[in-house]
């Protein structure tokens, strides 16, 4: 039998930020995967303003930096909006013209990374400081009232606190379950599909989020080094074959050789956070886990990152509870963001939406620094009066 006092349960950013926080702090830790990393990962893998942050809080400046350098695909600093083949709106965020004041010091550019390097190099960070991992074995069973985890290798593990990173078909939430009825679990909700592309197929710069292809939300084209991240999502409601809104998607980009890239999709959490994200202060959930995933962008590994540090920070403190305070935080953000989805969903309002951005791009570029990088809770009408008022800039 393996004693460790925090079992971690999914090597992703969300374990790896929670290991790296423990082991800084000297708590005993062991992350347990059922992959062998460097893995596969379905993931855009952009990289916003607040994630470099909480990563320069995790890593310090210079290990962030060397992370974001050695994982990198790209550098973009295009955010374009399109209705179905017109583009509506071009934000150039090296333009100063087109920051606010306050923000012009700033690199604004989006930052992608692979993300099989990205998950792998922050593994090997946290072994690096001492940390102890098990690739290649899923946990298959978990004794709550004993605080015991087996593993698929027979391998037991017994553990004071247990955190799990396990993505959105989180394993241990499905244990838990069963466990004990009382237990509020959360259902990913919503199917996203994606493909990467040669740029001799297809070449587009920049982030590209393309409205009109799919209901209630978009679909994306985002450049990633010689490759572009093709992508869309059907939420729970809508029917209609993800294949073909693809296929059409891809046509109309003008995408040569489809046939060559093989779909693939997975299931995310989609404005479906879980209620309480602690079981009996004993098991906390991160990242895809706990439904942190965001409907306006889809992102998600800020708040993998941001509820992993938090939940180290609970632990290490010895008050479980400080991790819902700091949990209700991201589920404002979300539901903030949920209300702009739903928003964007309404014909009406998007029409309006579309010929303000198209009239001035400075509202789109002003409206994604102040409500998604610097993850304001400022209400919809507020954004607007605020832009009104820095129209100088």
């Amino acid at each position: 039998m393996i004693n460790t006092d925090v079992l971690i349960v999914g090597g992703g950013p969300a374990g790896t930020a929670c290991g790296i926080s423990l082991r800084k702090a000297g708590v005993d830790c062991m992350i347990a995967d059922r992959a062998k990393f460097p893995r596969m990962k379905l993931c855009a893998g952009v990289t916003t303003g607040k994630s470099r942050r909480v990563l320069a809080e995790l890593l310090g400046t210079e290990k962030a930096k060397a992370l974001l350098d050695e994982t990198q695909r790209s550098h973009e600093s295009h955010l374009r909006l399109w209705h179905l083949g017109k583009c509506f709106a071009d934000c150039d965020f090296t333009d100063k013209r087109q920051i606010p004041h306050a923000y012009r010091n700033e690199d604004w550019r989006f930052v992608l990374v692979d993300r099989p390097s990205f998950d792998n190099w922050l593994l090997q960070y946290y072994k690096f400081q001492d940390g102890k991992a098990l690739e290649s074995d899923a946990v298959k069973s978990i004794d709550f009232d004993g605080r015991k985890a087996i593993l698929a290798s027979g391998e037991t593990i017994s553990y004071n606190k247990l955190v799990a990173c396990d993505g959105a078909h989180s394993h241990v939430e499905q244990l838990l379950k069963r466990h004990d009825s009382s237990f509020k679990p959360k259902e990913p909700n919503a199917l996203a599909f994606e493909i990467n592309v040669d740029r001799a197929d297809l070449d587009i710069d920049g982030i590209n989020v393309c409205f009109g292809y799919v209901p209630q939300t978009y679909a994306w084209a985002f450049a990633k080094g010689d490759k572009i991240c093709l992508g869309t999502c059907r939420l729970n409601g809508n029917q209609f074959s993800g294949k073909e809104a693809m296929e059409n998607f891809c046509n109309e980009l003008g995408l040569r050789h489809l046939e060559k890239y093989p779909l693939k999709g997975a299931m995310i959490p989609f404005d479906n956070a879980m209620p309480v994200p602690l079981w009996h202060d004993e098991v906390f959930f991160c990242g895809d886990a706990a439904g942190l995933d965001e409907a306006v962008t889809g992102e998600g590994i800020f708040y993998a990152l941001r509820s992993g540090v938090d939940a180290a920070k609970a632990i290490i403190g010895g008050n479980p509870k400080d991790y819902l305070e700091s949990n209700a935080y991201l589920q404002a953000l979300m539901l903030k963001a949920a209300k702009y989805q739903r928003a964007l969903a309404s014909p009406s309002f998007y029409k309006l939406f579309k010929a303000f951005a198209h009239l001035d791009n400075r509202f789109v570029g002003y409206f994604y620094l102040t409500q998604i990088d610097h993850t304001s809770l400022d209400h919809l009408h507020t954004i607007y009066w605020n832009y009104l008022r820095d129209l100088r800039f």
